[in-house]
């Protein structure tokens, strides 16, 4: 059954089920209007619905369902349904384990500035996920994202000048990325920057 038919199996047979487990007008009334969205070719709603199959809330659980709703959205271009399909697909949750298409997602999502969507973008590049691995390209969009003011991806960029991944080892750029997210709270760079005299000690060793 392809995902089309799917969808609209599962539309079809909501009221029914929703009858048989008894539920409240009001919440029978919510779904319906959902629904109606969904025939509409709403992006938003196709997720919303997704989402319910996906927990299991106020329809039984079934995650190829959901899977097919998000996918369904993501292809009309939602970039929240993008990063679900894509960590779906990564999984294989619900759906066949598919790397080119978990890269695939995560690029059209970070192509439209999805923040999720670029960081997983970055630990395709550097991981080779769906593509191969490319540590200069994953630090290149580290880059671009830390200065745009990201706290995580400005962990990420500390990390790769620290270790010299993709880069030049830098431990005083790493530092410099690491103080820039721990301004911001992130608990991560206050860790990095803990171990980082060490690192710090071993450069120096290594260039005298």
């Amino acid at each position: 059954m392809d995902s089309q038919t799917l969808l609209i199996t599962a539309v079809c047979f909501i009221g029914g089920l929703l009858a048989a487990r008894g539920f409240t007008g009001l919440k029978r009334r919510r779904l319906q209007t959902l629904e109606a969205k969904v025939r509409q070719g709403d992006a938003a709603s196709m997720v919303a619905l997704g989402r319910k199959y996906y927990e299991g809330k106020g329809v039984p659980q079934n995650k190829e369902t959901a899977f097919a709703y998000f996918k369904q959205a993501a292809k009309a271009g939602l970039a929240e349904a993008q990063v679900l399909t894509a960590a779906m697909c990564r999984g294989g949750d619900g759906c066949p384990q598919n790397d080119r298409e978990t890269f695939h997602w995560y690029q059209a999502a970070a192509q439209q500035g999805n923040y999720e969507g670029k960081i997983n973008l970055i630990m395709c590049h550097l991981k080779g996920i769906g593509t191969k691995a490319d540590p200069q390209k994953a630090f290149s969009l580290a880059l671009e994202a830390a200065e745009a003011g990201s706290p995580f991806a400005q962990v990420m960029t500390g990390d790769f000048y620290a270790n010299g991944t993709g880069t030049q080892q830098d431990p005083q750029k790493a530092r410099h990325y690491y103080l820039l997210a721990a301004v911001q709270g992130e608990p991560h760079a206050k860790k990095r920057l803990k171990t980082l005299d060490h690192i710090i000690e071993r450069h120096d060793a290594m260039i005298q």
